[in-house]
C-alpha cells in the first residue's frame, strides 16, 4: 500500500484540479506530528483562502478578508494574489480599488504585504499610487530589494514620470548589478536610452564584470533586428544554471540537453527559431549567446532573493511580466512555449503563454511525488514548510496538466504507467491524447570538434602526468552538479568500504571549486575531510570541479583508451535520476554503466544486458550491489565487454540528439496545428 498514492486518487476524485489540495494536506497533517499554533493558522487561512475561490464572486467583505490574510506566509500570499486575479473581472475591478486604496492609505502595511497589493495593481491595469505615495515607499523600503525591483515594475507598467532625480539617486545604492539594470531599463522606458547619462552608468553601474553583460544587454535592445522568418519558433525555459556552467551550483545535465536539443531543432526547415530563457544573478556573460544555425540563449537579469529556499513563488508575477515585456521588447513572437519546472517560474510563463494566446507544452514529471514516501510506502515526516513547498509543487504539476496544449513524458510506455500512478488525471482520455513520451538524446559526435580534441589533449596530458598512477588501473566515474542526492558523498564511502577500492580508482567531476553554494560547500568540505581521515585513499579518490560537456566527453574517451582486466565504470549515484545525460554519455563512450533504479533510466537500461540497475538510496546499496555484478556475478571480461557494446547501441540506436530532434518538432507542429502532424 502507498499512502501518498491513496490520497492522491482520494483527493482528485472529489475536487478540481485547480483547487489546492487542502483535504490532502488536513490528513497527512492529523498522520504527521502535531503543528504549533502558526502553522495551524496557515493550514486554516488555505482553507479560507480555497473555500472562497471556489466562488464565482467575492464582496467586498470577503476581499478584505483575504488581503487581511497578507503577509503570515509566503506560500498563503502566493494563492491570496492568484485567487483575486482569477476572480478578477469588470463587476469586481471597483472593489479592488476600493479596498487597495483603503489598504494603501493606513500605511500600516509591511513590505511583504504591499509587494503583492503592488502585483494586484499591475495584474488588474489598476494606478492607485500618488506621487507621495511612490516616494515613501521608495524611501522608507529603500532596503528591500525585492519590493524596490518590484516598485520599479510599478513605475514602468504605469508609466509614471517625475522620479528621474530619485531613480538616479537609487542607482548609486549599494544595490546588486541587476536591479541597477532594472533602474537604468526604466529610465530608458520613461524617455529614451539616449536620454540616459552614460558617464553617470559608467561610474555607478558598469565594472569589469558586468561589462560584457551590460553592453550587450543595451545593444539588444536597441536593436531593429526582428527574429522572424518562416517556420515556427520556440521559447523554452532553463531558470536553473546556464549553458556554459553545466555541473556548476544546481545546473545539471538540462542545461547539456536544451543547449544541443536547441541546436537541432532550430536546424529543421519547419523551425524559425529556438529561444532558451534563463534567469541570471551573475552578470559576466552576453545577454544574448547564439548557438548553431537559429538558437537564441537569452540571460534574464532578474532579481531573486538567494537567502530563500524558493525564491520563484514571490516574484512569480514579476517573472512573468518581465519575460513578457522583453519579448514585447525584442519583437520576439514565440508560437509554442515549453516549460519543464514544477515550480512558480515555470507556472509564470504558462500563464505568460496564455495570455499571449499561445500553445503551451509542459514535460512531466513526478518530483516532488516519488520524494513524498518512504521505501515501504508510508507517507513522509515531513517539516511544515518542507510540507507546504512540496505540495505547492504538486498543485502546480496539477493545474499545468490541465492548461497544457501538450504533455510530454521522459521515456517509454513503461515510464508513462508510473507518472499515471502519481498523476490519476492522465487517465483521463483527452488529457491522454495530449501526451507523449519522448526521450533524452545527446551529440554522438561531439569528440569529432578538432579545435577542442587539440586543446583538450594538451590538458589531458598534464592531468595525467599529475596522476600518473591513477590511471594505471580501472576508473569509477561519475559526473554531475554536486549535491546530496545525487550521491557523491555516498559512492566516496561505497567505494572506500568495499572491494572497489581495491579494483578501481574513483573520479568525481563536478561544482563550482571557486565560488561553491553551501550544498556545494559541504560536499566538498565531506571530500577533503574524508581523505584527511583516509590518508589511504589520497592518490586514489580525485574530485575535480565541473568541466564543459566537450572536455568530459574527450576525458571519458581517453579513460577508455586504457584496457584492463576489470572494466572502466560509469556510476550514477543520484537517489533518483528522470533520464540521465551523462549516464546516456558514458553508454556512449562503452563505460560498464550503473544506474538508480528509482526514476526514469530503467526505461532505457536492463540489468546485465546494457547496463545494470542498482539501488542508491545508501553507501551500503551501492556498494554491495556493485560488488555483486563486478564480482560476485562471475561475468569474464568478454562478457562485460558484450554489455558495454550493448549499451553503446542502445545510445546510437535510439538517443541520438538527432532522432529526438525530430520527435519534438513532430510535437510542436502537432500542437501548434499544423497539418499532418498529430499528438
Amino acid at each position: 500500500m502507498n499512502e501518498f498514492i491513496e490520497l492522491r486518487n482520494h483527493v482528485y476524485a472529489n475536487e478540481s484540479n485547480y483547487m489546492y489540495p487542502h483535504r490532502f494536506l488536513d490528513d497527512y497533517i492529523t498522520k504527521s506530528k502535531k503543528i504549533d499554533f502558526e502553522e495551524r493558522l496557515v493550514v486554516n487561512q488555505i482553507q479560507k483562502i480555497k473555500q472562497l475561490g471556489r466562488k464565482n464572486k467575492l464582496d467586498e467583505k470577503e476581499l478584505g478578508e483575504l488581503f487581511s490574510f497578507l503577509g503570515v506566509h509566503s506560500y498563503t500570499d502566493r494563492f491570496i494574489v492568484d485567487t483575486v486575479l482569477k476572480l478578477s473581472n469588470d463587476e469586481l475591478k471597483p472593489i479592488i480599488e476600493k479596498i487597495t486604496t483603503d489598504f494603501l492609505s493606513q500605511r500600516q502595511y509591511s513590505s511583504q504585504q504591499l509587494y503583492h497589493v503592488l502585483d494586484v495593481c499591475m495584474e488588474c491595469d489598476v494606478d492607485l499610487l500618488s506621487d507621495e505615495d511612490i516616494l515613501f515607499m521608495l524611501q522608507k523600503y529603500k532596503r528591500d530589494v525585492e519590493l524596490i525591483s518590484n516598485l520599479l515594475g510599478y513605475m514602468d507598467s504605469f508609466k509614471r514620470q517625475g522620479f528621474k532625480d530619485t531613480i538616479y539617486e537609487l542607482v548609486t545604492v549599494d544595490y546588486p548589478d541587476n536591479l541597477k539594470i532594472q533602474m537604468i531599463n526604466l529610465l530608458g522606458n520613461l524617455d529614451s536610452m539616449e536620454t540616459v547619462d552614460q558617464s553617470f552608468v559608467r561610474e555607478n553601474v558598469i565594472n569589469e564584470k558586468n561589462k560584457v553583460f551590460y553592453d550587450s544587454y543595451i545593444r539588444a535592445l536597441a536593436s531593429d533586428s526582428e527574429f522572424e522568418k518562416q517556420g515556427i519558433s520556440i521559447m523554452q525555459s532553463m531558470f536553473y544554471g546556464d549553458f556554459e556552467d553545466s555541473g556548476k551550483g544546481n545546473n545539471g545535465g538540462l542545461a547539456v540537453l536544451l543547449k544541443s536539443l536547441g541546436e537541432e531543432i532550430s536546424k529543421d526547415s519547419s523551425v524559425s527559431h529556438v529561444f532558451t530563457i534563463t534567469i541570471t544573478q551573475e552578470l559576466t556573460k552576453p545577454f544574448i549567446s547564439s548557438y548553431g544555425d537559429d538558437h537564441v540563449f537569452i540571460r534574464l537579469p532578474i532579481y531573486l532573493d538567494p537567502s530563500v529556499s524558493d525564491p520563484f513563488i514571490k516574484r512569480e508575477l514579476f517573472i512573468k511580466r518581465f519575460i513578457g515585456n522583453f519579448l514585447k521588447q525584442a519583437k520576439i513572437k514565440p508560437d509554442v512555449f515549453h516549460i519543464r519546472f514544477l515550480d512558480n517560474a515555470s507556472r509564470a510563463v504558462a500563464h505568460l503563454a496564455k495570455e499571449l494566446t499561445k500553445k503551451l507544452v509542459f514535460t512531466l514529471t513526478p518530483d516532488p511525488h516519488r520524494n513524498m514516501f518512504d521505501g515501504s510506502g508510508q507517507l513522509k515526516e515531513l517539516g511544515f514548510n518542507e510540507l507546504i513547498e512540496k505540495l505547492n509543487k504538486i498543485k502546480i504539476g496539477d493545474e499545468l496538466i490541465d492548461t497544457s496544449d501538450g504533455i510530454v513524458g521522459i521515456g517509454n510506455a513503461a515510464v508513462k504507467k508510473e507518472l499515471e500512478m502519481y498523476f490519476p488525471q492522465l487517465t483521463d482520455g483527452k488529457i491522454n491524447r495530449r501526451m507523449k513520451m519522448i526521450g533524452e538524446g545527446i551529440q554522438l559526435d561531439q569528440s569529432s570538434d578538432i579545435e577542442g580534441v587539440e586543446s583538450y589533449s594538451a590538458r589531458f596530458a598534464e592531468f595525467n602526468k599529475a596522476h600518473k598512477e591513477f590511471f594505471e588501473r580501472p576508473v569509477i566515474l561519475n559526473v554531475g552538479r554536486l549535491s546530496v542526492l545525487k550521491g557523491q558523498i555516498e559512492l566516496l564511502k561505497a567505494w572506500s568500504k568495499s572491494k572497489l577500492s581495491e579494483t578501481h580508482n574513483l573520479l568525481l567531476i563536478g561544482g563550482d571549486l571557486e565560488r561553491p553554494n553551501k550544498e556545494e560547500k559541504r560536499v566538498i568540505d565531506f571530500f577533503e575531510d574524508y581523505v584527511k581521515k583516509h590518508p589511504q585513499f589520497k592518490d586514489r579518490f580525485i574530485h575535480k570541479g565541473a568541466m564543459s560537456n566537450l572536455d568530459i566527453r574527450l576525458l571519458e574517451e581517453n579513460i577508455m583508451k586504457r584496457d584492463f582486466d576489470y572494466p572502466h565504470i560509469y556510476l550514477c549515484s543520484s537517489v533518483k535520476e528522470e533520464f540521465g545525460i551523462a549516464i546516456l554519455e558514458a553508454m556512449s563512450m562503452e563505460f560498464l554503466t550503473l544506474g538508480p533504479i528509482k526514476g526514469g533510466v530503467k526505461s532505457y537500461m536492463s540489468n546485465g544486458e546494457n547496463g545494470f540497475l542498482i539501488d542508491t538510496s545508501n553507501w551500503e546499496t551501492i556498494a554491495k550491489e556493485t560488488e555483486n555484478h563486478l564480482y560476485d556475478s562471475k561475468m569474464n571480461k568478454e562478457e562485460f565487454k558484450r554489455i558495454q557494446a550493448a549499451g553503446q547501441k542502445t545510445v546510437s540506436e535510439n538517443f541520438s540528439i538527432n532522432k529526438i530532434s525530430t520527435e519534438f518538432v513532430s510535437f510542436y507542429l502537432a500542437v501548434k496545428g499544423e497539418e499532418n502532424n498529430e499528438v
